[in-house]
């Protein structure tokens, strides 16, 4: 794992103006804007294409005004924007999509100019669904009370990881949609032979994932099990926290059941608690360094219990009074429990690799499409084919995966949730395409 590569110094200013902002990187911009524009008068639909490209042009520039200054950061005594493992892989990913897209695409007859233009479109639609999905479900980790500039800050931070791949179908179908019906394309066999590269954009992405430590998955013991490092103290890896926060380092877990309450929900062997053994699972955990786990805030909202466990635990590797790694559990009938390790480990305990297997995933799923587009007998088939086996292998990958809870009493994560939504339309697609009975619009076989 390698969350940031190397860091790329920015000054605050040069020459006196800004380098961020309404300065010097806003001005370049605006040259190649003039530059681009020169370039599309010489084509006769001028005023189309312009129209077609304003939006790109003014998302770019307000992502130069007011997303890069929150980017620059500081790392290793200077300051800048460091170059993050998950990014490049995300370029990567796109570039691949991109290029094979265009590939197919002129080898059915179409003009690459074509497949480009709809890729700035669902790129950028792509990556705000994405992230807006993700922040939506994690709202609570970017919002700063009081301080839109600070959440708007933590919202645009794409290259550190946080982004949904259900959120990017979404946004992506929506750019989608409304360029086939600009540019009068068919929108079931543009979206068939796109279908591979959604699947290898994928493959490079979710080793950015693994690259950057989100879409982790639950604890492993089998050889291909892996620890993620600990981070620096002001940012520790995801799978690292979690194991932080719900007690995993002293060697129990918990959980909440219906009722409220906050159980062990398992003892892990060879560790603290397991060594204690006055710990067993399915104990009821009245409070946590004498902190009841049920109580209200200042302001009279109740706090949630495993939420106060998690800052419980989080101080004690802080305390005001007393040595650091001890927690002193109250357990039902059983009183008070001391659990201490002597110091935080240097790596999360070993997990799956379930963003190497989201990658596998998705490059199976893109040789299989690949292979059956020959043989498809309506626009359509290919992309209903793709999202129905992909909803189903993304249901049972959020399994082992760890990183989402269940939501709306419905006992599955948000993801599996759209899962079953998407496999549910991908066969009504299928369906549909099979029953419309009309020709392919691009016949040609695109190997």
């Amino acid at each position: 794992m390698q969350r940031t590569l190397f860091l790329i110094p920015v000054p605050d200013d040069l020459f006196g103006l800004p380098v961020l902002g309404f300065g010097w990187v806003l001005i370049f911009w605006g040259v190649i804007v003039a530059i681009w524009t020169y370039q599309l008068s010489r084509k006769p639909n001028f005023a189309q294409e312009v129209a077609g490209h304003a939006m790109l042009w003014a998302v770019v520039a307000a992502a130069i005004v007011f997303v890069l200054p929150a980017l620059r950061v500081p790392e290793g005594g200077q300051i800048g924007f460091p170059v993050r493992g998950y990014g490049v892989l995300l370029v990567l990913g796109i570039v691949s999509a991109v290029g094979m897209a265009a590939y197919r695409g002129q080898r059915m007859g179409l003009n690459p100019e074509v497949i480009y233009s709809l890729a700035m479109v669902m790129i950028v639609c792509g990556v705000v669904g994405a992230r807006a999905f993700f922040v939506f479900q994690y709202w609570d980790n970017f919002y700063v009370p009081g301080n839109w500039q600070a959440t708007l800050g933590n919202m645009a931070k794409v290259t550190e990881g946080g982004i949904v791949v259900y959120g990017s179908l979404i946004g992506g179908a929506i750019g989608f949609g409304v360029f086939c019906y600009r540019k009068h394309l068919p929108p079931l066999a543009l979206a068939d032979l796109i279908a591979p590269s959604m699947m290898i954009g994928m493959f490079f992405g979710r080793i950015g994932c693994f690259m950057n430590g989100c879409c982790y998955g639950g604890l492993c013991t089998l050889p291909i099990a892996v620890a993620f490092p600990q981070g620096n103290a002001q940012q520790f890896t995801p799978p690292y926290i979690r194991h932080l926060e719900n007690g995993a380092f002293y060697g129990v877990l918990f959980a909440q059941d219906e009722e409220g309450q906050v159980r062990v929900a398992n003892v892990l062997p060879d560790s603290e608690a397991s060594k204690s053994g006055e710990v067993e699972i399915g104990d009821t955990v009245l409070s946590v360094n004498g902190h009841p786990l049920h109580g209200e805030t200042e302001s009279g909202q109740t706090i949630k219990p495993m939420d106060e466990l998690a800052k419980i635990i989080l101080r004690s590797w802080q305390p005001i009074d007393g040595p650091p790694g001890t927690i002193s559990l109250e357990l039902a009938d059983k009183g008070l429990v001391t659990l201490h390790v002597p110091a935080l480990p240097k790596t999360s305990l070993p997990v799956h690799p379930t963003q190497l297997y989201s990658s596998l995933n998705a490059l199976i799923l893109c040789l299989l499409v690949i292979a059956y587009y020959p043989f498809r007998k309506a626009d359509g088939e290919v992309i209903a084919i793709t999202l129905g086996l992909y909803s189903i292998t993304r249901f049972l990958l959020e399994v082992i995966r760890t990183d989402e809870f269940a939501i709306g009493g419905t006992g599955l994560t948000i993801s599996q949730n759209v899962s079953v939504i998407v496999f549910l339309m991908s066969v009504a697609l299928l369906v549909y395409a099979r029953t419309r009975k009309e020709p392919l619009a691009w016949p040609r076989a695109a190997a």
